[in-house]
């Protein structure tokens, strides 16, 4: 036999070795997992190996985050590193424990994506892949006019507002009739340093078509509602007249008051006058 024929058996006899030491030991996790931004996240991963295998050992568990190149969580030579936010789900974790599942303590945007646990026995290896998507809730949106004194008759625009999201939402505008106006507004999404993103979207009223009521309603990346907030043109109204009619009741004693002391000091210089008249007569 030959050196060449040698390699390729060698080669053979490894791959077979491999199978059959992978045949004792299966890591399962979870497709896909949901977090919540701000929360605890968990990973779900365990470990099966062959009933015939009696004293089985867990002597390596890796994980590794995509696009990171240290493990988020490694145990190796009966040791723990992690980094910080990441550590096994089982708080007395140890080498027969199968369950190998991953928690992140206080899950960040940057936490989100494919993530793949490693584990080497004494009997064999294996290794399976999860992926975490994490979401964040958008705040209640706050709704201001430009000008602040918006009428039925007259044009303007309305702002509204709502942060906190992730991943990236959308705004979208309705009438007290439940008329769509989406598409009459301009939308903007502005991403912040911890990666929750901030909406605004703006809507212009036109002079002579403005109705009574707008909702406006943010909505998550999966298409549903998460909040809303009505903003009432006839508010705005009242509001405005009322603070007009106090200016004018505040300022009428004033004015009653001015009116009354020119009155009385014309009457007064008239009185002065007729009376040096009447010395001078004399």
């Amino acid at each position: 036999m030959n050196m060449a024929s040698i390699g390729i058996l060698c080669s053979i006899i490894f791959v077979i070795l491999i199978r059959a030491n992978a045949a004792f030991v299966k890591v399962q996790c979870m497709t896909e997992s949901v977090g919540q931004y701000g929360q605890q996240s968990l990973l779900d991963c365990n470990v099966k190996h062959a009933e015939e295998v009696s004293d089985f050992k867990i002597r390596v568990v890796v994980w590794k985050k995509e696009g990171v190149d240290e493990p988020v969580l490694m145990f190796n030579k009966e040791e723990i590193t992690s980094h910080p936010d990441f550590q096994f789900a089982e708080p007395s974790w140890n080498n027969r424990n199968m369950n190998v599942s991953l928690l992140i303590t206080n899950t960040k945007v940057v936490d989100s994506g494919a993530y793949t646990c490693m584990v080497i026995g004494n009997t064999g290896d294996d290794m399976s892949d999860t992926n975490l998507k994490v979401t964040a809730k958008y705040k209640v949106p706050t709704i201001s006019s430009i000008p602040e004194k918006i009428t039925l008759n007259t044009g303007g625009s309305l702002i509204c507002k709502s942060d906190g999201g992730y991943p990236k939402g959308e705004i979208r505008w309705f009438d007290e009739y439940n008329t769509d106006w989406t598409k009459s507004a301009k939308m903007e999404a502005k991403q912040t340093t911890s990666g929750l993103f901030q909406l605004s979207s703006e809507l212009t009223l036109l002079q002579g078509s403005v109705f009574s009521k707008y909702i406006c309603q943010v909505f998550n990346a999966s298409g549903g509602k998460e909040a809303e907030t009505t903003f009432d043109i006839s508010d705005v109204i009242n509001k405005n007249n009322t603070i007009e009619e106090e200016n004018s009741r505040t300022e009428l004693p004033f004015h009653f008051v001015a009116r009354t002391v020119v009155i009385g000091s014309v009457i007064i210089g008239l009185l002065l006058a007729l009376l040096i008249s009447k010395r001078r007569s004399r």
